[in-house]
């Protein structure tokens, strides 16, 4: 869990099923993301497994749920996914009903910061879809760099840009 002065990121609940259907079921969300619409039925398998996941090693993927603490209110979900070595991808999904409130940006600096100095890795990388331009400008805001653009190899055939956070003493990650 980690908490920030609005958000708590925490694993989901069950309870958090209809919360998080809610944004994941939307087409304005699901067009950047390579996974489509969600069903309810996929999304109650998704948290399920998300809930019980264990972040050890490469391949392993950790999602935080952003929970407003004012109101209890899921905002949208941050995860990481393990790679090779030292290094991870950050990706998030936000309702769109909380856009222009700075939650998206809070909740990811605050797992980026952990991805750092909680579990030590040393590159951090976000790929996001050309056509994302929020999501483009978020990785900007947090001092990413965009190192390339390409066609995604899930079959969207989309143009992808891939960004990378400079290590923590400001040189360059490693590619």
């Amino acid at each position: 869990m980690i908490e920030t002065s609005r958000l708590c990121l925490r694993p989901p609940r069950e309870t958090d099923v209809a919360a998080v259907f809610a944004y994941r079921s939307r087409r304005d969300v699901a067009q950047y993301l390579s996974v489509g619409v969600w069903t309810r039925e996929h999304t109650l398998g998704e948290m399920s497994r998300y809930a019980v996941a264990r972040f050890d090693g490469p391949g392993d993927e950790l999602v935080l749920l952003a929970e407003i603490l004012e109101t209890g209110e899921v905002a949208g979900e941050v995860g990481l996914t393990w790679l090779a070595g030292n290094a991870t991808e950050i990706g998030y999904v936000f309702n769109p009903t909380h856009t222009g409130r700075g939650l998206a940006t809070e909740a990811v600096a605050a797992v980026l910061d952990a991805a750092r100095h909680e579990w030590g890795f040393v590159q951090v990388m976000a790929k996001t879809d050309r056509a994302n331009t929020a999501s483009r400008a978020l990785c900007k805001r947090l001092g990413m760099t965009l190192v390339s653009t390409g066609t995604t190899a899930d079959g969207r055939e989309v143009a992808e840009c891939t960004y990378v956070l400079p290590a923590a003493d400001g040189s360059p990650s490693p590619r």
